[in-house]
């Protein structure tokens, strides 16, 4: 199984304000980094994947704590956390949940992995799916979506700004053959695209987008956050790291509206990066952000 480092590991335990014998949900477990240093603080973890390959590890990886019942491991979407959750503490002595992790970027190994199609490093089957249980896939994207929804998409979930040259290109190709494989793909974009600077493969963007949409992350991210808030105690901490500009983007607007009707604060007030030397160490965490909100019910 390939490496795995947790980005702003840090950063997100410190606003977690880890409290022993206190439960958390990492609602995004991935590789179970952020959940290992929770329960090295004593903390108890509640974790959510809908990786099958993710649950799988984390069952060998974690059998001690999972028999021990310092870690509950569920294969779920995060945007069902508050009815889980709800039937969670229904079944165990679990009293309230002092904090919540969302990690927003996509691990390594899935990002490593051949046979995943989430990146354009090995020729694959262009398929993206987090979760395998879904039906369409990242091909069959290409293969349906009208030129002008492809454009949108490009722009809207990746940020690239040559989207329309781009997804004319695609409608065109698909004319003659499917765009079926991770290299047909790059191939294409790099041939199409005019502006091609920078440290990033010229066709990143594209990936991050299509990923984003065949897992309805942005939807999964907008349900999920009043869940979030619904189910955690008070005085508790949301964290959340995210890696994409309208990942940010929703946090951002979620912890001020809630803010503004004094259901808590803002943690930091700006926003937390890596520092250079996590940067340095782990490039993929170049673009990650961090904002933590603390719930306070003055009511309560």
């Amino acid at each position: 199984m390939n490496e795995h480092v947790s980005v702003l590991l840090k950063e997100t335990i410190d606003g977690l304000e880890i409290q022993a014998g206190s439960w958390y949900v990492d609602a995004t477990f991935g590789r179970g980094g952020h959940t290992r240093q929770i329960l090295t603080n004593n903390g108890r973890v509640i974790a959510f994947d809908v990786d099958a390959q993710a649950i799988e590890f984390g069952e060998k990886e974690f059998a001690d704590d999972i028999a021990q019942g310092r870690l509950i491991l569920l294969r779920m979407n995060f945007d069902r956390l508050k009815a889980e959750i709800q039937s969670v503490l229904s079944k165990n002595p679990i009293h309230s949940i002092q904090g919540i992790l969302f990690d927003f970027g996509v691990s390594s190994p899935q990002l490593d992995q051949a046979d995943r199609g989430f990146s354009f490093q090995h020729d694959v089957e262009l398929d993206m799916r987090m979760d395998d249980r879904l039906g369409v896939k990242a091909k069959d994207l290409l293969a349906l979506l009208p030129e002008k929804q492809l454009a949108e998409l490009f722009i809207e979930f990746g940020g690239e700004h040559e989207s329309f040259r781009i997804a004319k290109a695609i409608v065109n190709e698909r004319k003659k053959q499917a765009i079926a494989t991770t290299h047909q793909l790059a191939g294409l974009i790099e041939k199409t695209k005019k502006e091609k600077r920078g440290h990033l493969n010229p066709a990143t963007k594209v990936f991050q987008a299509l990923r984003i949409a065949v897992n309805s992350e942005l939807d999964s991210i907008q349900s999920v956050l009043p869940q979030a808030l619904d189910v955690l105690a008070n005085q508790g901490h949301i964290v959340v790291i995210s890696f994409h500009e309208g990942e940010d983007r929703l946090v951002k607007t979620a912890f001020k509206n809630w803010q503004q009707q004094g259901l808590g604060e803002q943690v930091n007030k700006q926003v937390i990066t890596p520092t250079e030397e996590e940067v340095a160490l782990n490039s993929r965490s170049r673009s990650a952000k961090l904002r933590v909100f603390k719930k306070e019910n003055r009511s309560v």
